[in-house]
């Protein structure tokens, strides 16, 4: 009986030992044969698919995914893990890996649009599913924390469109190295100035909830003195509503929280799972 315990004590560990090493990125995945460049423009013609608002229409981007299977399968041949002389830069490997992680999602979105299942999808499709890239085969989960969440910049978090309307929205155009630092921040900026993530209201400020899990990171970033997180939200608002009348500015922040921000009320929303498509 004793035996049998500890047979099966060891056979769980196992598995539970491989499970963690194949979500975290750590199985080998075989290199196809072909050119060792990477080309970013069939991802750009993937991203025609994201409308002004963010959202994906799926069903257009299936009849015309050839863009997005062809930069999926130069996943497989080129990363900075294999090919690390392409990826000079910092800004190289970030622009790289934000791009990867947004054409797996924008994959993964189409599997779970054909199959209806339009709420709780990111959860399903965040851990189990895995792509090869340069070698290793990755989930989503591993390409954001291994290469975005440990870069310490306090932007990606708000930046990256996990494929539920929870998380930040695609724009419809590739991050480029040489664009990298403005296309993060007006990343952010739409982030922000979306009031499904911060919206003034006379409870206090209704903010994503992701403020809340990158607390830390957004404190941390903030110049010395300063701590408090809606400090970061007023850094991204606009000064006007020259583009979206009626939107909230740094001014509306200001008097909502009277003279000092810490006195405002934080509220966070529930996040939403539902998928980000139309």
């Amino acid at each position: 009986m004793l035996k049998r315990l500890a047979l099966g004590f060891f056979v769980c560990s196992l598995l539970f030992a491989l499970s963690l090493l194949y979500v975290d990125g750590h199985f080998p995945a075989s290199v196809p044969a072909g050119d060792s460049g990477l080309d970013y423009r069939p991802l750009a013609k993937a991203l025609e698919h994201v409308g002004p608002s963010g959202l994906v229409d799926y069903a257009a981007l299936k009849e015309d995914r050839a863009g997005l299977d062809d930069f999926i399968a130069q996943l497989a041949r080129v990363s900075p893990i294999n090919h690390p002389e392409l990826f000079a830069s910092a800004d190289d490997r970030l622009a790289f890996w934000l791009n990867a992680y947004h054409a797996l999602v924008l994959d993964a979105g189409l599997d779970a649009a054909a199959e209806a299942r339009l709420d709780a999808t990111g959860r399903r499709f965040y851990w189990l599913r895995s792509w090869p890239i340069g070698g290793r085969r990755f989930t989503l989960w591993s390409v954001e924390r291994r290469f975005l969440s440990e870069t310490g910049d306090s932007r990606i978090p708000f930046a990256l469109a996990c494929g539920a309307k929870g998380c930040a929205l695609l724009d419809g155009s590739p991050f480029q190295a040489d664009l990298l630092d403005a296309q993060l921040n007006d990343a952010v900026g739409r982030f922000v100035q979306n009031d499904r993530n911060v919206k003034l209201a006379k409870d206090g400020v209704h903010l994503s909830p992701l403020f809340r899990t990158h607390e830390d990171d957004i404190r941390a970033a903030l110049p010395e003195g300063r701590t408090n997180l809606l400090q970061f939200v007023w850094a991204f608002l606009p000064e006007q509503c020259l583009d979206r009348p009626g939107c909230d500015t740094r001014g509306d922040l200001d008097k909502a929280c009277g003279p000092k921000l810490e006195d405002c009320k934080l509220v966070y929303e529930p996040f939403d799972w539902a998928l980000a498509g139309r």
